[in-house]
């Protein structure tokens, strides 16, 4: 395990932060009070950027993603489809069976502020806690950063899942404490599933691992 935090301390220092910093906003404010702030930056630039950067954990870019790494190994493909894959099922569970009668956003507010949405995403009601894009964009930039082992990566990778959860607060589709849980559950099945899977004797003699996409 030292190892582990040793080889990947620039994602996880980053995230660490990210942990504390959340941890206070999520103890001193009271919930709903970061969408209104959020919710009052709204602009046309914002509106477009946030509408796209929250994509970047949907499938068709992940597919993209993996369509990538496959022409780097099959191996790494294989990695980041069957780590998105439990990523999602954890989610999912959570979801729809632990956390299912957690409101979202618009129908906290829909009695008492008039908000401002952006047109042309669909702002759901209900299955809020935890974030389900959230949980994909830090489990996959997160496995990413594993797999590529590269400071400058790391940075990056950390950055794009951070504005993928700040997306969903903008967008009115989740509250911190939803993004803060996703990110954690992202974070934490990667985690086992690289130490447990990718780090085997299983995988490692797996025979087609190295081949490659030509």
């Amino acid at each position: 395990m030292k190892q582990f935090i040793e080889a990947n301390k620039i994602f996880l220092g980053l995230y660490f932060v990210f942990l504390l910093l959340g941890a206070f906003v999520i103890a001193t404010y009271e919930k709903g009070n970061e969408i209104l702030y959020f919710n009052s930056l709204h602009t046309p630039f914002f509106n477009y950027v946030f509408k796209n950067v929250t994509r970047i954990a949907e499938a068709p870019m992940f597919l993209l993603i993996i369509i990538i790494a496959i022409r780097v190994s099959y191996g790494k493909g294989f990695v980041l489809a069957l780590n998105a894959c439990f990523v999602f099922g954890v989610t999912a569970f959570l979801k729809y069976m632990i956390f299912s009668e957690q409101v979202r956003p618009s129908v906290l507010f829909e009695h008492t502020h008039q908000l401002n949405f952006v047109q042309g995403v669909e702002v759901f009601r209900y299955n809020s806690f935890p974030s389900g894009h959230t949980s994909s964009a830090f489990g996959l930039f997160f496995m990413l950063s594993l797999l590529l082992n590269d400071k400058r990566w790391s940075v990056l990778f950390f950055i794009l899942a951070v504005l993928v959860g700040v997306s969903r607060v903008y967008l009115l589709e989740h509250f911190f404490r939803d993004v803060y849980a996703g990110s954690l559950v992202g974070v934490m099945v990667s985690a086992v599933f690289y130490l447990t899977f990718v780090r085997s004797k299983f995988y490692e003699n797996i025979s087609w691992r190295d081949k490659k996409l030509i």
